[in-house]
């Protein structure tokens, strides 16, 4: 009788162990899927911002070869050749272009609800605009005020770059978890 129960008693130890096991198992295969779907997630919403970062590149490099020769033509004025003046026509309607990019880029900041992120550059990118709308290719000369406002636009733009690029970096980095 007494090897019975000892029977009874490891049949019921094995199969609570068992089921022990088999949950444990259960639980692990399940928290190691949503991890793994928490950093395909991740890395998912880090591509999106890659693809924003390059989308401003693209128009921050067309508005740097356009600063360029603006500065180059608040220099000359009148007296600036044709040649350069027909390059800066160029690159003017290219960077129009290649504000498409910078839409796209407002576009899936707003798709990853970044509101904040994506009304800093519709302000980058309007200043772009502005800076494009007070030095165009027709314009004769710039008067000695134009010049300053222009100084002024461009170092705004340089820190409304810098600042979404901060801003965009935070944002891009993961969090860390608490242990």
């Amino acid at each position: 009788m007494l090897t019975i129960e000892l029977m009874d008693a490891a049949v019921k130890i094995a199969t609570g162990m068992l089921i022990s096991g088999l949950f444990f198992l259960w639980y692990l295969r399940r928290h190691q899927a949503l991890d793994g779907a928490a950093s395909e997630s991740l890395r998912r919403r880090r591509e999106l911002f890659e693809s924003v970062a390059a989308n401003v590149g693209k128009v921050h490099h067309v508005y740097q070869q356009y600063l360029a020769l603006a500065t180059e033509f608040t220099r000359y004025g009148v007296h600036w050749p044709k040649s350069r003046r027909d390059e800066l026509a160029r690159v003017g309607n290219e960077l129009v272009e290649v504000f498409h990019a910078l839409t796209e880029a407002e576009s899936t900041l707003l798709l990853l609800g970044e509101k904040r992120l994506e009304r800093s550059l519709r302000i980058y990118g309007a200043k772009i605009v502005s800076l494009r709308r007070q030095v165009y290719a027709e314009k004769q000369q710039l008067t000695g005020d134009e010049i300053h406002l222009i100084d002024d636009v461009k170092k705004e733009i340089a820190q409304l770059k810098e600042s979404f690029f901060d801003a965009l970096s935070v944002r891009y980095m993961p969090k860390k978890v608490a242990a």
